[in-house]
């Protein structure tokens, strides 16, 4: 047993992925009755329970609405024919997809970088495995409900993939435990802790000179102009391109997200690789930290942005709240509409 906790970090994020990249193709849903009956019968009763079924996937609903745009965009249509508002709402629904998609092969990948820093004990671990297994054990549960109501309509695959799922959710709880409690401590790659300010060391201290009062006004003026040329020669015809051209812009975004993605992955392997690893350890590894950036960027980006929205929410109430104060209290507005 003591060997089977110690082996189940690395074999539950395996059994995460595979239900993973099952809900790539097949996908579950609750479809209710069109309409109710008001007879009472038997027949009636199960007509109008709600029933879950199998409908494709992501990747079906992408292939779907990529095809259904080419049927869309045929000449074969009537020349009078309007359908641009469809056309940019399908669009804009295939990104969203497309998103999802994203979304799905970054937790798959998630579970390879999991897996791969818990084998050589590498530093940040934990923190994937806080994200990891939480949230698995949130989308495990509806698709395990999903399959106890497809064997009550007696689906025979959906007996087996309910024990699946089952065995998945008990691994994954007993990983966390294991990985929770592990005092042992995470020393690998050590150097990639220090990444950030690795370009920063080497470097002697710049000449200090107290400049002229014209040096801060002549920066603004800089700032304006590059603010300037950034709007109108990226931001624009950015927003232009997104707006005309939904899906290329899309396939042009997901391209730089690659490359610089690559770029990173190489540039930590050079800065943290270990000598005693290979190159595809180390290559590995160091793209398990470029996720834990994003995860730590993304988190950080979201709490600074519900800050932001709560203080400016605040403001705003406080504001109304003077507004209404002065209103009642002094009539200052009502005085001021006298004249």
């Amino acid at each position: 047993m003591t060997q089977f906790k110690k082996k189940s970090p690395i074999l539950s994020p395996l059994f995460i992925a595979l239900i993973v990249l099952h809900s790539l193709f097949v996908d579950y849903t609750v479809q209710f009755p069109e309409f109710i009956s008001s007879e009472p019968s038997e027949t009636n009763l199960e007509t109008i329970k709600p029933k879950v079924i199998a409908e494709n996937g992501v990747i079906g609903r992408i292939s779907y609405l990529e095809s259904f745009l080419v049927e869309i965009e045929s000449k074969e249509l009537p020349i009078d024919t309007d359908l641009e508002d469809t056309k940019d709402n399908v669009k804009r629904v295939l990104i969203g997809q497309k998103l999802l998609l994203g979304l799905l092969l970054f937790y798959l990948f998630l579970t390879f970088s999991t897996t791969m820093t818990y084998v050589f004990r590498v530093w940040f671990h934990k923190s994937l495995a806080h994200v990891l297994y939480p949230v698995s054990l949130i989308v495990l549960l509806p698709k395990i409900f999903f399959q106890l109501n497809l064997m009550v309509q007696k689906d025979i695959f959906s007996y087996f993939y309910f024990v699946f799922l089952l065995f998945t959710y008990i691994i994954t709880i007993l990983a966390y435990r294991t990985i929770i409690k592990d005092k042992e401590p995470y020393e690998g790659f050590q150097s990639l802790q220090f990444s950030s300010s690795l370009e920063e060391e080497g470097r002697s201290p710049g000449h200090t000179k107290t400049g002229s009062y014209l040096a801060p006004i002549f920066h603004v003026f800089v700032i304006i102009l590059i603010g300037i040329l950034i709007g109108n020669l990226i931001y624009i015809p950015l927003f232009l391109l997104q707006k005309h051209y939904v899906s290329e812009f899309s396939y042009f975004i997901f391209f730089l997200i690659g490359m610089l993605s690559v770029f990173y992955i190489f540039n930590y392997n050079k800065v943290g690789g270990e000598s005693k690893n290979t190159k595809w350890q180390n290559l590995s590894v160091s793209f398990a930290y470029l996720q834990y950036r994003f995860l730590r960027n993304g988190f950080f980006s979201i709490f600074s942005t519900i800050l932001i929205i709560l203080f400016v929410t605040f403001l705003f109430s406080l504001l109304l709240f003077n507004i209404d104060l002065i209103q009642h209290n002094l009539g200052l507005f009502g005085k001021t509409t006298e004249f």
